[in-house]
C-alpha cells in the first residue's frame, strides 16, 4: 500500500467553518492519497483500525453521514437478531457500535453527565467491539481505503446505503447545528458541503468506491430513497441478503418497528441523549428530524441548485452511478 500522509485541511473556507463552531469540534485533518477528511485524532487510531481483526460472520452498515445510517441499522439489527431480543431496548451505540468513534473524540473527552461505560467516552466502543458475541453488528462512515484491511479478504456482509447529495447536506446542516454548534446559515454550509471539507468527505468517492463493487456477492447496495418507497421490500431484501428466513408477518413488524414514526420516538436509536450544542439555534432540534425525500428544494436556491448540478455532472463524469441527476 502506498505510504500514508495527514495534512491539516486549509483553506479560507475551513477557516470560516471553524470559526462557526463549538470549541469541541476539532482540527480536521485530510489523508493522502485520496484527500480523505476525518479528524484529527484518526492519525492515532489509523493502524489500529487497519488492522482490525474481521470476522466473516460481521455485518457492516456503510454510509457517508446522514444518509439514513441509524435507520439501517436498526433494520439491520432486527433482522439479525430478531425484532423481540432482549437487547432491542439498550442504546443502538452498544449493540451496533460506530467503528472508529474512537478516532473522532479527544483522548480526554469527558461528559459528567455520561456513566463509566457510555460508549461515547473515549475507548469504550473499541472494547465493546473486541468484547461483543457473533454476529457482531459494526457501523462505519470512513471512506474505502480506510476501513480495516481484513474487510477485502475476510469478505464480511456490507450493507452500503446512499441518499441524494442534495438532502444529506440539509440533513448535515442541522445535525451541525444540533451537534456541533454551527452558528452560521445554510448559505455557508453548502459551500463547505460543496467544497468536500466535511468529515468523512470527497462525498462522490465515498459512493462510488461501494458503487463499483455492488456485484459482489458480501455486499448490498440501498438507496435512502427505496427504503422511504418501500420499507417493506428493502426489509425483505436484507433478510434475503443475510439469508434469514422472515414470515410475513415479521417483516411487516419491522417495518413498523423502523418507520419513520417509531423510530423518532425510540430513546434507544433517537440520538437525543447525544451531548447538543448549547447554544438558541440547537434548542428544540431533534437528530431525526424528517427523513423526508426531497426536503431541498424547500432549503435551496436555484443558484445552490445550479451549484449542486456542476459539482454532481463533473464528479459523475465517466460513471455509470444513474441516480441523483434530475436537474430540470
Amino acid at each position: 500500500m502506498a505510504s500514508v500522509s495527514w495534512r491539516p485541511v486549509e483553506g479560507p473556507l475551513v477557516k470560516e467553518l471553524k470559526k462557526n463552531l463549538s470549541k469541541s469540534c476539532r482540527d480536521l485533518v485530510e489523508v493522502h492519497p485520496g484527500r480523505l477528511v476525518v479528524y484529527i485524532y484518526h492519525k492515532d487510531w489509523y493502524q489500529r483500525q487497519l488492522d482490525f481483526s474481521v470476522k466473516k460472520d460481521d455485518v457492516w452498515v456503510i454510509t457517508y453521514p446522514k444518509s439514513g445510517t441509524t435507520w439501517m441499522q436498526e433494520m439491520t439489527w432486527c433482522v439479525v437478531m430478531g425484532i423481540h431480543h432482549q437487547q432491542t431496548s439498550l442504546p443502538l451505540m452498544k449493540r451496533f457500535p460506530f467503528f472508529e468513534w474512537d478516532s473522532m473524540i479527544a483522548p480526554d473527552f469527558m461528559d459528567e453527565k455520561l456513566c463509566a461505560d457510555d460508549p461515547c467516552l473515549p475507548g469504550n466502543t473499541w472494547k465493546i467491539m473486541a468484547n461483543m458475541s457473533s454476529p457482531r453488528t459494526i457501523k462505519s462512515h470512513l471512506q474505502v481505503p480506510l476501513l480495516p484491511k481484513q474487510m477485502w479478504e475476510v469478505k464480511p456482509k456490507i450493507i452500503y446505503v446512499c441518499r441524494d447529495p442534495r438532502d444529506v447536506c440539509i440533513s448535515y446542516y442541522f445535525h451541525y447545528v444540533k451537534l456541533n454548534g454551527y452558528k452560521k446559515e445554510l448559505s455557508d454550509f453548502v459551500e463547505f458541503f460543496l467544497a468536500d471539507i466535511m468529515p468523512f468527505a470527497p462525498f462522490w468517492s465515498h459512493i462510488l468506491d461501494f458503487w463499483r463493487r455492488r456485484d459482489q456477492e458480501n455486499i448490498l447496495f440501498v438507496r435512502f430513497e427505496d427504503m422511504k418507497e418501500d420499507l417493506l421490500s428493502v426489509v425483505q431484501k436484507v433478510a434475503d441478503f443475510l439469508g434469514k428466513q422472515l414470515s410475513a408477518e415479521e417483516v411487516i413488524r419491522i417495518a413498523d418497528h423502523c418507520s419513520f414514526g417509531s423510530m423518532s420516538k425510540n430513546k434507544a436509536v433517537n440520538n437525543e441523549t447525544l451531548p447538543a450544542a448549547e447554544n438558541e439555534k440547537a434548542k428544540g432540534l431533534k437528530f431525526m428530524r424528517k427523513g423526508k425525500v426531497g426536503d431541498w428544494k424547500n432549503h435551496l436556491t436555484d443558484t445552490q441548485i445550479k451549484a449542486f448540478k456542476e459539482w454532481t455532472f463533473k464528479h459523475l463524469e465517466g460513471s455509470d452511478f444513474p441516480y441523483y441527476q434530475d436537474y430540470e
